[in-house]
């Protein structure tokens, strides 16, 4: 993938393995649906059905075996924009450049299965500024490329990741723009992502991105944005995540960001 300069918690909620931040009540917010773990063919139908009632998806997850979720918002201030998913890594470069050369970036990219045959899926968004993204990133790469991408000012604001247990790869998208002082975390056991989230919120970040890899790890975008209600968990079965999904709709929080991987989903709302 090439740099353009201008131009998407509950193993079970018995798992204890929750770890909330919510403060303040929610803020008002646009209508927004949210669906997950459904086949390719019942996202496509989705898909069409969402578009035409005038919804735009903010997020878009694909894993274990093509399972889909996203998160689509009422109208809002976006522009022209595209969703495609089933796509090889042939498939999603041709879609890379030919984004491009409409003037379109990747704004949500998520990818499962190993790196010689993944499957991905996007949100393009047709909009101008400078953004860097990359796929069939080794930790090693991924951390080389947040290092160019705050060296160019930008910001990682898309991340998964996807291979095997033994092969973890990641996907990136950097933008410009974004607000808010960040930071990230890649490779970091359960245990690890819970310390984290609490030093870090002790600091006033909080998780603003979220991927689950498929040996477990996450990765994770931290923001001080001074937003003051908001909501993580992970470490979720599909039900689990179903369950605190509505338990939070009731407080007025909506889902942001959801990701999954081995039946495991990680979330975030505000």
């Amino acid at each position: 993938m090439r740099t353009t300069g201008k131009i998407a918690i509950i193993t079970s909620v018995l798992a204890g393995a929750a770890v909330p931040a919510t403060a303040a009540t929610a803020q008002a917010a646009p209508a927004w649906v949210a669906y997950h773990n459904l086949s390719a063919s019942q996202s496509v139908a989705r898909v069409k059905q969402l578009k035409d009632q005038g919804y735009r998806p903010i997020t878009v997850n694909v894993s274990d075996g093509e399972r889909y979720a996203a998160v689509w918002v009422k109208g809002g201030s976006s522009g022209k924009w595209g969703i495609w998913q089933g796509m090889s890594a042939d498939g999603f470069q041709k879609r890379f450049d030919a984004g491009l050369e409409e003037g379109a970036q990747p704004t949500s990219v998520s990818a499962t299965g190993p790196a010689d045959a993944p499957v991905f899926t996007a949100v393009f968004e047709k909009k101008r500024g400078a953004f860097l993204a990359k796929s069939g990133l080794t930790p090693a790469g991924f951390a080389a490329a947040n290092k160019e991408a705050a060296g160019k000012g930008l910001a990682l604001t898309s991340v998964d990741a996807y291979g095997t247990p033994g092969d973890i790869r990641y996907v990136g998208v950097w933008s410009a723009g974004s607000g808010g002082a960040w930071q990230y975390t890649y490779g970091k056991s359960l245990k690890q992502h819970e310390a984290e989230f609490y030093a870090k919120k002790e600091k006033g970040f909080r998780p603003v991105r979220i991927a689950v890899a498929p040996d477990g790890t996450y990765a994770a975008v931290w923001r001080k944005d001074g937003v003051k209600s908001w909501a993580h968990y992970v470490d979720m079965s599909a039900s689990g995540y179903q369950k605190r999904f509505d338990d939070l709709k009731a407080k007025g929080l909506a889902p942001v960001q959801v990701n999954a991987e081995n039946g495991k989903y990680a979330a975030i709302w505000q």
